[in-house]
């Protein structure tokens, strides 16, 4: 029994290991670039100008993580591959339904969200919002079942694919002219790259698998999986609104050039996340689905060998980059940079919390356990907005409203992580009723 259970927690690290390294060597090739690239963007364009592009981006990601009203995170999760194609096409529909009603909502609503952030030419460059959430909205779609068909290299050549693409077009833009409207033109072109080129690398998957596909079973698997975009959608609203209030926040009450320096900071300490944690997160949500259906003790092996190697990764990445930032973002960024530097301390807590949690929160998604997860992210974003208020109200200094606000978040994101694990504990009793 032991011997069997040892045996068994060798493959799963072994291969567990095996597959992060695929996925991360795209992405720690992407996210290289980018830190090489950063400090030649951050000479040609200004703070101000990296500012309208953080606006632009909170406004894209929010809407981007209901763009297919979650759908696409059930696509792992059926037996067959004839489900999950079904699964896929409902994704597809729905996206292109979002981005058809964030057009019109942009030609109703787009003056009052001029005026809220005052800043020029805002109105021009929205109009590329509805490309970027298609882009945006095919990658994630496509990256799901990539995960399912474990075909990681796919994912990590599609990520260099659509960041090399969006840093290039920004530095080559950027020498024509050094506005905001040029970064977010490199945000655009370098997401249709990426989720276009995703999708037709699976084109013979597609081809191969469309006799599966029917009105009869997409309408059976969206009500089979009715609980992600009615459960689920509403706690990634909560979700991209705790993420990304903040932006919203600094660039209505301390300005637009305080929200790019918010932007490159947040940017640093979001890389160990990008380069190692996206990747445990994928491989752990592909891993965990299929473990679920053979052994729960092997899925529990699983998450508590992902948190402990997360831990200890933290403790090490994030001392590190608390350590050096002061001193080196003015030499790496120029000295225009120098407060985004005081930033990162501030956000240091609140980026080391989020590296451990976000993978293991896919527990809820694995589980099933949908509806615990909206009041856990309720109660997060009530934490962050009870921390912009009193910024708001007994705050004056920049950094004491950041670091009141990466306090707020903490204490938001520790909540998910405790409700991660109970998630399991949960789960556990439910099949022993």
């Amino acid at each position: 029994m032991k011997q069997g259970l040892a045996k068994s927690l060798h493959l799963i690290k072994n291969d567990f290991v095996r597959s992060v390294t695929v996925l991360m060597s795209g992405t720690m090739l992407s996210q290289m670039a980018i830190i090489l690239v950063t400090p030649i963007l951050t000479r040609i364009y200004g703070p101000e100008e990296f500012g309208v592009y953080a606006v632009y981006t909170a406004i894209l990601y929010t809407v981007s993580i209901i763009a297919s009203l979650h759908y696409e995170t059930a696509i792992p999760l059926p037996k067959e591959d004839s489900d999950s194609i079904n699964i896929m096409v409902v994704a597809l529909i729905i996206l292109c339904g979002t981005i058809l009603f964030i057009s019109l909502c942009m030609i109703l609503f787009l003056q009052p969200l001029i005026d809220l952030f005052r800043i020029q030419n805002f109105a021009t460059y929205l109009y590329g919002l509805p490309l970027s959430i298609l882009g945006l909205g095919m990658f994630q779609v496509f990256q799901l079942w990539a995960l399912r068909q474990e075909k990681y290299s796919n994912i990590a050549k599609g990520r260099v694919r659509m960041n090399i693409t969006q840093i290039s077009s920004q530095v080559g833009l950027g020498i024509i002219s050094n506005t905001g409207g040029f970064l977010i033109a490199g945000e655009v072109l370098g997401r249709m790259i990426g989720g276009l080129g995703l999708a037709y690398s699976f084109k013979k998957d597609i081809l191969t698998s469309i006799n599966h596909i029917s009105w009869k079973k997409i309408k059976s698997m969206a009500i089979r999986y009715k609980n992600f975009p009615l459960i689920s959608s509403w706690s990634s609203v909560l979700e991209g609104l705790s993420n990304h209030i903040p932006t919203f926040f600094i660039a209505g009450t301390l300005g637009v050039k305080a929200a790019g320096w918010y932007l490159i900071a947040g940017r640093i300490l979001a890389l160990p996340e990008a380069i190692l944690g996206y990747s445990v997160k994928q491989v752990y949500l592909a891993k965990a689905a299929k473990l679920l259906h053979q052994s729960f003790s092997e899925f529990l092996m699983l998450f508590w060998t992902t948190v402990k190697k997360l831990i200890l990764i933290a403790c090490i990445v994030f001392t590190f980059i608390s350590i050096l930032s002061p001193s080196v973002f003015p030499i790496v960024f120029g000295n225009e940079w120098k407060e985004a530097g005081t930033y990162v301390l501030c956000m240091c807590v609140l980026y080391f919390i989020q590296f451990i949690v976000v993978p293991i929160s896919t527990n809820f998604y694995l589980l099933e356990l949908l509806h615990m997860q909206i009041f856990v992210e309720a109660g997060r974003l009530i934490l962050l907005l009870a921390g912009i208020l009193y910024a708001n109200y007994f705050l004056t200094e920049a950094w004491q409203i950041i670091l009141c606000m990466s306090i707020a978040g903490s204490f938001g994101s520790l909540l998910v992580g405790i409700a991660s694990w109970y998630s399991t504990s949960y789960y556990r009793k439910k099949l022993t009723l």
